[in-house]
């Protein structure tokens, strides 16, 4: 008789992992080289550190290092080992073949600023929202729609845990990559903002005064119960904005 397994718990994403990276896939790399090339990256090349010196010119640029971000993301790349095999026998997106090795790539995605990120990620959710929108809105949902000047969702996410194999980290306290608070359309799943802090520990409603203000007059915004807060919602009937949540068991 087989023995039963015990459930799965923790992060999915870190309980399947991959071997072997996905395939390059046409389709994707076109609609990525549509919001993001090299090109980006140059005016971003003279960022002033706090020392306030441009970065220097090397193999590992910036644009080499976004190409391997994203391609880690949308390939499914398992680690920086398989990212350096790839990146030595294929190149990545608009990165050609490069070698170089593992410890090296780790290393250059320790220094650099995160606001760099942080930058260009804003210049992709405005490319986003300038394209013309080929998503319709289900005809059901029509009417809904017409009631109101935008239909936002918002949700609050903590970013995971270091996974901690080597002997340096497993003496460490757990350390979390922070939060991110992010807006998004709610029926093209189009980006409209995100928001970022280290404190792993912050709580939805440090977002409370942002979220509001950034709704347009006569807005939706939908959340769940981590921003349960009446004088919050109070604050929504007097700017003349609306929201939608869950109510807790015990609310009277």
């Amino acid at each position: 008789m087989a023995r039963k397994r015990p459930a799965r718990t923790g992060n999915p994403d870190l309980r399947q992992q991959k071997q072997v990276p996905m395939p390059p896939i046409e389709e994707i790399e076109q609609k990525i080289y549509s919001l993001l090339s090299p090109l980006n990256f140059k005016p971003l090349k003279f960022y002033e550190t706090e020392e306030k010196k441009p970065f220097r010119d090397r193999i590992l640029t910036l644009s080499v290092m976004m190409a391997i971000v994203v391609s880690l993301v949308y390939r499914q790349i398992p680690g920086l080992r398989e990212v350096q095999r790839v990146l030595c026998e294929e190149g990545l997106l608009w990165a050609g073949r490069i070698e170089v090795s593992a410890q090296a790539v780790s290393k250059r995605l320790r220094t650099l600023p995160i606001e760099l990120f942080a930058q260009i990620f804003e210049q992709v959710m405005e490319r986003i929202n300038v394209q013309p929108q080929n998503q319709a809105v289900p005809e059901n949902w029509q009417p809904v729609c017409a009631k109101f000047t935008a239909i936002w969702i918002a949700d609050g996410s903590t970013l995971e845990a270091l996974r901690r194999k080597l002997k340096v980290l497993q003496e460490q306290e757990k350390t979390l990559a922070g939060k991110i608070m992010m807006v998004v359309e709610a029926f093209s799943h189009r980006p409209v903002t995100t928001w970022y802090t280290p404190n792993s520990k912050a709580n939805d409603k440090t977002w409370c005064e942002q979220l509001l203000e950034r709704l347009p007059i006569g807005g939706l915004l939908i959340f769940d119960l981590g921003f349960f807060k009446f004088p919050w919602f109070d604050a929504f009937t007097q700017a003349d904005k609306f929201f939608l949540t869950r109510l807790r068991e015990k609310t009277s």
